[in-house]
């Protein structure tokens, strides 16, 4: 074969190849009309075949870095058990991960291993990977490959760029990234893909919004800002032992307005459903659109028993237990990282044995919301008895806020933040204490969902602080700089470098005051000529 290596692909069914759009030649058509070769270098003795996007498969990277996404039709087709098994997985906190790149002179490929960080890029389409080590990290050749889940051996996802920081970021503190697209984004794009591709959808057919078909009015907003904060929350497992990090919530059958809330939000949340669409997100009341891929499962419980619904979320994780079949038995063989909302649990089948499955995943790490449609159901009390924390916990828990509340005060003193955040932390921590379902279930949102908020509060007072740094040393850099000029110009600069000083060391300090101060001066320096001192 010859010609230079633009990239990888996955073949998908034995006659389609999925890849970037950007590694194919442009053209200057709409829809690129030339002509590729793939080299299939993982099937011994097989010929290279000339290939081609397919009709109404061409999703170009658009403006904001969405899409990305082309789909090749082989000219003549290969056996389809070489096709890549291609699975709708969640994709697991620092799961390991690993493609097959082309990079130059390697034409046969080589892996790449990485662990799966986190969402990012626009409209969070991207999953960034963190390299094993600094010669895992993707570079030319590798755009297009498929990024396979170490644990199942399921091809999850499609390399799309890497990201390096700036060539000014000191060396040992560079950061060098992979970005992939989850195979659920990839049916966004491309849902006539829909067939190859294994595993459940995220979202039941009988939650789905009606944003899909046109309606877009939110009828209860303050419960889909509600549902979009405990969607962005980050799960507590791992940091509150014995606290379950389950929320119940009452629907009653008359309240639209409140389920297509719920609806909505878990529309929105699914890779595969929503997250492109564009007039939902743009035009959707403050606070109400949930991050995407936020939810793993949306199930409607109703006339389900314990086993089914296991099923489901066993499916959803692929996990296997050796020897046993039964999705019970896989579940308990590990931990269960998802975020699952559970809709209609006073009308499943056996309420009593599936929210005792319920506890199960929770003490497994599961982040749940149980829907009930009865405010009077059994079941909810039932479940507001299992997932009732230890008093004790949640004692140590506002202990540990109130310290937090205290360093985010002290980072906003030195860092200018808005002088009544730090009060308003305090004022909320008070209520939280007096709070009259403090000894219930419902605290834990509540305390989470404050502590998501400290935690946002210190972090910008920190990035203030660092800034202010960053001007007392450009201020002191320039002020040294004085020495060079006249007499005469030093006195014309004084009044300016005071007034920069004056601004950096006001408590609070104003930042936007103190950077206009500190450019002030600066432009002042280099604009006044520079003379011998006398």
């Amino acid at each position: 074969m010859t010609g230079e290596i633009l990239g990888a692909g996955i073949l998908l069914g034995g006659d389609t190849v999925l890849t970037c759009a950007h590694v194919i030649p442009d053209d200057g058509r709409p829809v690129p009309a030339s002509q590729v070769l793939v080299d299939l270098v993982q099937l011994p003795d097989a010929a290279p075949v000339t290939a081609r996007v397919a009709a109404g498969c061409w999703v170009p990277r658009r403006a904001d870095g969405c899409g990305d996404i082309a789909l090749l039709t082989l000219d003549r087709p290969q056996p389809a058990e070489h096709a890549a098994p291609l699975y709708r997985l969640s994709p697991e906190p620092l799961g390991q991960v690993r493609n097959l790149g082309f990079p130059r002179h390697n034409d046969n490929g080589t892996w790449f291993y990485a662990k799966i960080a986190g969402a990012v890029g626009p409209r969070a389409e991207w999953l960034e990977l963190i390299p094993d080590s600094p010669g895992d990290v993707v570079r030319r050749g590798c755009s297009g490959a498929g990024v396979e889940d170490v644990k199942t051996g399921h091809v999850i996802g499609m390399i799309v760029n890497r990201y390096d920081d700036a060539h000014d970021i000191p060396a040992d503190e560079r950061r060098l990234r992979s970005n992939m697209i989850h195979i659920e984004t990839v049916l966004r794009h491309l849902p006539l893909l829909r067939d190859v591709v294994g595993g459940d959808r995220v979202v039941d057919a009988r939650l789905v919004s009606r944003l899909t078909s046109g309606e877009r009015d939110v009828l209860d907003i303050p419960f889909a800002q509600r549902l979009a904060l405990w969607l962005r929350r980050e799960s507590l497992a791992g940091r509150r032992a014995g606290v379950a990090d389950v929320e119940t919530v009452v629907i009653a059958p008359d309240d639209s307005g409140r389920y297509e809330a719920l609806s909505r939000a878990v529309t929105l949340a699914d890779r595969e459903l929503s997250g492109g669409d564009d007039e939902a997100v743009s035009g959707a009341p403050h606070g109400t659109v949930p991050p995407l891929g936020s939810v793993d499962l949306a199930i409607d419980v109703t006339g389900r028993t314990d086993t089914e619904v296991a099923l489901r979320v066993a499916d959803r994780m692929d996990v296997r237990s050796p020897g046993d079949a039964s999705p019970l038995s896989r579940i308990r063989a590990g931990a269960v990282p998802l975020t699952i909302v559970a809709v209609g649990l006073d009308r499943a089948s056996d309420p009593e044995a599936l929210i005792g499955f319920m506890k199960l995943l929770a003490d497994l790490g599961a982040r749940l919301m149980l829907v009930f449609r009865d405010p009077q159901a059994p079941g909810l009390r039932l479940a507001e008895r299992l997932f009732r924390p230890d008093p004790e916990r949640i004692d140590a828990w506002l202990a540990e806020l109130t310290d937090q509340v205290a360093e985010a005060a002290d980072s906003g003193a030195r860092g200018g933040s808005d002088p009544a955040e730090a009060p308003a932390l305090r004022i909320n921590l008070t209520r939280l204490r007096d709070d009259p379902e403090l000894r219930t279930h419902h605290i834990v949102a509540k305390l989470a969902a404050f502590e998501h908020a400290v935690r946002a509060v210190r972090e910008r007072a920190e990035a203030q602080c660092d800034e202010v740094k960053e001007l007392k040393g450009l201020l002191n850099a320039y002020a040294a700089l004085l020495g060079a000029k006249a007499a005469s110009e030093r006195r014309e600069l004084f009044p300016l470098q005071r007034a920069a000083h004056r601004e950096l060391t006001a408590v609070p300090c104003d930042v936007a005051a103190a950077r206009h101060a500190v450019d002030r001066f600066v432009q002042a320096v280099h604009a006044s000529p520079e003379r011998e001192a006398p």
